[in-house]
């Protein structure tokens, strides 16, 4: 069964202000009695504060709940970004470790070239400079944006510096390759020696002489080979060495061939170790196929023993 009701609200006037109220009546269609509430005005304006003040409460916990939320999501981004910077810096001073070991290797590599090539030892520049250690996790993380930073320019001021150094050293093997290409090392031709460097009994008769070179034993026409690269200074006849060849090999050596069959080179070309420049001969004063061969440094004769392997 429905239920018609009719609600009025009528002011109810008292004797002064304070019993102004609002009467509420319910008058049901069924013909049942009426009924009716009497309710004071500071009660509505009660419960329209409250209302009001609920609805603003409500509204500041949204606005609050909603500004939280965005700041944890800032934040969990932040922590994010921070977790990835955090690693690349990890990253980063891992490298940078890496390439002062590297660097380190180098250095000891070039103390060993410097010390087998009897050179004076090079400064290290980068001594002394900050180390940049990586942390692996945890509270004791120490590594930081501006250590990697300061770590990767020394490392590029010490790769610079190396670079210049081992440009400076390749420029020094070079030239020590090309002092012991022209130093006189290696024999002239294949055989033995049947005289040496110093006093000996002349081939000639009685008494001694003192001979300028040595003489290998060798056959009639054998190859002869330049001991070093060098210049022909002279290639022709000379009194008592017959045929003769004359290398200059620059830092102050010099070689000579003599009592040669036939000369090949001529004045003033370039030779290699190994050329061949003349054959074996006895021309000159001589006793037999064989080759005369002279050291010469800073115009004075050596024993070419010192200088045979």
């Amino acid at each position: 069964m429905s239920l018609h009701m009719l609600c009025r609200l009528r002011r109810s006037r008292g004797a002064g202000a304070a019993a102004r109220a609002f009467t509420l009546l319910l008058v049901p269609h069924s013909g049942k009695e009426a009924r009716r509430w009497r309710i004071p005005v500071f009660l509505l304006r009660l419960s329209a504060a409250l209302g009001i003040t609920a609805l603003v409460g409500l509204a500041w916990v949204g606005w609050d709940y909603l500004r939280l939320r965005s700041a944890a999501r800032e934040l969990q981004s932040l922590r994010t970004v921070n977790e990835e910077q955090a690693r690349q810096i990890d990253d980063l001073a891992r490298r940078a470790a890496e390439v002062e070991e590297r660097l380190n290797e180098l250095n000891e590599l070039d103390a060993q070239v410097r010390e087998m090539l009897d050179l004076p030892p090079a400064s290290d520049p980068t001594s002394g400079s900050p180390r940049v250690s990586a942390s692996r996790g945890g509270p004791a993380r120490t590594v930081s944006a501006a250590a990697v930073r300061d770590s990767f320019a020394n490392s590029d001021a010490a790769l610079e510096f190396m670079r210049t150094r081992l440009e400076d050293l390749k420029e020094k093997v070079a030239e020590h390759q090309r002092r012991l290409a022209h130093i006189p090392s290696s024999w002239p031709v294949n055989g033995r020696i049947v005289s040496n460097f110093g006093l000996r009994r002349s081939p000639f008769g009685k008494g001694t002489e003192y001979h300028e070179g040595v003489d290998i034993d060798a056959p009639y026409g054998a190859p002869v080979r330049a001991t070093g690269d060098g210049r022909v200074i002279f290639a022709g006849w000379k009194s008592g060495y017959g045929e003769l060849v004359i290398i200059d090999h620059g830092y102050g050596y010099q070689t000579a061939y003599g009592h040669n069959s036939k000369i090949k080179v001529r004045v003033g070309q370039a030779v290699k170790r190994g050329d061949v420049i003349a054959y074996v001969g006895s021309t000159g004063r001589s006793t037999g196929p064989h080759l005369h061969y002279e050291v010469i440094y800073q115009g004075k004769k050596k024993n070419p023993r010192d200088y045979l392997p």
